[in-house]
């Protein structure tokens, strides 16, 4: 008896500061996609995507959209062409594009009308945040993700373009 009185302002404090601790996002919906290690290494020339998970999530009000692309290599500031289906149907409806730490979202077709995500690489993972309404999602999306030259030379380099699905279809 003696011992549970002695816990009882310890107990009554504990409450007080985990009620008053911030709640963090609500995670809404989340899938993740992955890929086969199926670029021959090339001196961490041609990155080669190891997975991709798609995040809608609530914080103060506000959904925000994220895309985490990981890589096989060390390096995850490749570019990358990300697109979106947000809105049903075969077709790609949004487009996403990012260099380095910069990622940017358009509705296919009005790339003047885009919208600048937040980028972030560090080590093997990219991710891209942007505001959800920025593709207005009415269903559950669907991604793919395809990586991009560093110098942004299409077919006529070197370089191997890696698909996520490998098979060109889609995540989620």
């Amino acid at each position: 008896m003696r011992t549970s009185l002695r816990l009882l302002p310890v107990t009554l404090v504990l409450c007080v500061l985990l009620g008053a601790v911030p709640a963090g996002a609500a995670v809404i919906d989340r899938d993740i996609g992955f890929d086969a290690n199926d670029i021959p290494p090339n001196g961490h020339i041609d990155p080669d995507i190891r997975s991709t998970t798609r995040k809608l999530a609530e914080r103060g009000g506000r959904r925000m959209l994220s895309i985490v692309v990981r890589f096989y290599e060390s390096n995850g500031g490749w570019p990358l062409w990300i697109r979106l289906d947000a809105r049903g149907g075969s077709v790609v409806d949004h487009l996403v594009q990012t260099f380095g730490d910069s990622c940017y979202v358009w509705r296919k077709g009005h790339r003047r009308d885009g919208v600048p995500g937040r980028a972030t690489a560090h080590g093997s993972r990219f991710v891209c945040r942007m505001p959800a309404h920025a593709v207005s999602p009415t269903k559950s999306i669907r991604w793919k993700v395809r990586t991009q030259a560093p110098d942004g030379s299409r077919r006529d380099s070197d370089f191997v373009m890696d698909f996520a699905p490998s098979d060109r279809g889609w995540y989620g």
